[in-house]
């Protein structure tokens, strides 16, 4: 190690230090407060940890709020929506990046221009078209809406990929016979597999934490998600029961976390090979 990179060593652990209590404290905060009730969690000392540690609390999440329920649900939700996604994704990219034809880039133009419109704009015209269908309180629809959304950054992401891999291998397996359907199933998908899996992870994430669409588009408590099951426990007044609530939270936050640990090395492999590769 050179002199520089020993100066230079302390500043680095410090900085990770004061990263990791920054990021660390509110899930802290979080565990210590689904032990409390309101009267600890808004006094003097919040901080505290609680006098009565009231594991009660996660009872009333499952039972009252239901948070077993909308766990389920939004991970169904966010499995089939990525899966939709992914499964379109990867054979949009396939056109767009490995076949020449007239237009190819305006319509991976069209495409990508998905990132830049905000949600919110989309509201009221999807509510109203929705309504028009009668597709309030469908699942289908549910992963449909959710797995188009999530295919502007996968074309993007896998697409940017699938461009770096050489030509030659396309041509080989075109002259052993290989059809396209192999050629990308059987050949291109496993040499894409890291920007494949970070698309995968970030859709899973993005559509089990979804707020927006089911409130608009769900009126039934078996189809909630944890994003409105954790609404449940605001009173009509803005009152709401905060220990059961973070309880709920931390419920929540679990099986994202396992994921999220499981496959860190695939979603940062896949983000700096898919930057490359573009």
């Amino acid at each position: 190690m050179t002199i520089k990179n020993r100066m230079f060593l302390p500043a680095t652990y410090l900085l990770a230090i004061m990263g990791s209590v920054m990021f660390l404290y509110p899930l802290l905060f979080t565990v210590q407060a689904s032990l409390k009730d309101n009267v600890e969690i808004y006094n003097d000392k919040p901080f505290a940890l609680p006098t009565q540690w009231l594991w009660s609390n996660y009872h009333e999440a499952f039972s009252e709020g239901k948070i077993g329920w909308a766990v389920l649900n939004s991970a169904f939700y966010a499995t089939a929506g990525t899966a939709l996604a992914l499964l379109l994704g990867i054979m949009a990219a396939f056109v767009l990046s490995r076949l020449r034809f007239r237009f190819r880039e305006g319509f991976y133009l069209y495409f990508t221009t998905g990132l830049m419109i905000p949600v919110f704009s989309l509201i009221i015209p999807i509510s109203r078209m929705i309504g028009t269908v009668h597709g309030f309180n469908n699942f289908f629809v549910m992963i449909v809406l959710y797995g188009v959304f999530q295919l502007p950054f996968t074309i993007f992401l896998v697409t940017g990929f699938m461009k770096g891999i050489s030509r030659e291998l396309d041509e080989s397996a075109m002259i052993d016979g290989c059809s396209p359907a192999r050629l990308l199933f059987r050949i291109l998908l496993p040499l894409t597999m890291p920007a494949v899996s970070t698309a995968g992870i970030l859709a899973f994430f993005d559509i089990y934490n979804d707020l927006i669409w089911n409130v608009l588009l769900v009126t039934k408590d078996s189809m909630f998600n944890i994003s409105v099951a954790l609404m449940s426990f605001i009173g009509e007044h803005g009152s709401a029961r905060m220990g059961p609530m973070f309880a709920g939270i931390i419920i929540t936050i679990v099986p994202t976390i396992v994921v999220y640990l499981l496959f860190q090395e695939k979603v940062e492999s896949g983000l700096s090979a898919g930057a490359v590769k573009e």
